[in-house]
């Protein structure tokens, strides 16, 4: 089964911990979200969007345009981020820089203040997808999501610890093509090559 994925674009408010509070895309998001989907080929059956704004938006325009239904899923929006919500991130790395290198490292074990943990987020983005690929067998889907999800989704199909996660590089707009098999639950990645998103210092 093709899963395509399609990350938002930018957003009003700047660079803060946005998880699961809902704000608009700027024009430039939009544009980036366009641009992005230029990555892939297509054709879908179908749109799958996170039922945040952010995604939602676009999908819904995205499908008028191509007269494809959307579906809104709420198991590919993005990971909470509890207290840090909403807040900026050079600001919460200033006053929490312990908590947050810990996490970093090894998210699995850590987690913002009263956020999602990330075997629940793992868990509940792994279901989805099964149940998907029940509910759509044989049809090819674009996935309108997060950077969270996406990140959560190479480092599955790569076969990496949790900790590669956090240092993968999903910008706005981001696009990648996933071949999934339902049958032993794997990933492929047809598009694009780690160069395109691990971060080489």
């Amino acid at each position: 089964m093709r899963i395509d994925l399609l990350r938002h674009g930018a957003c009003a408010g700047g660079s803060i911990f946005r998880g699961q509070i809902d704000v608009s895309l700027t024009e430039e998001g939009w544009e980036q979200m366009w641009q992005g989907l230029r990555d892939l080929t297509g054709p879908w059956d179908r749109i799958i969007t996170s039922p945040l704004g952010r995604c939602q938006a676009f999908a819904a325009q995205l499908g008028h345009k191509r007269k494809l239904p959307v579906d809104i899923v709420p198991g590919i929006r993005e990971i909470s981020f509890g207290e840090w919500e909403g807040q900026a991130i050079d600001k919460i790395w200033t006053e929490h820089k312990t908590l947050c290198n810990a996490w970093s490292r090894e998210p699995e074990k850590h987690c913002p203040p009263g956020g999602e943990p990330f075997t629940s987020f793992r868990s509940r983005v792994l279901q989805t997808i099964s149940e998907l690929s029940v509910r759509y067998s044989g049809e090819s889907l674009l996935l309108v999501t997060h950077g969270g999800v996406i990140k959560l989704l190479l480092t599955i199909a790569n076969g990496w610890g949790p900790g590669q996660m956090m240092s993968l590089q999903v910008g706005y707009g981001f696009a990648a093509s996933m071949e999934y098999d339902c049958n032993s639950g794997t990933f492929g990645i047809p598009y694009p090559g780690q160069d395109a998103y691990v971060y080489c210092p």
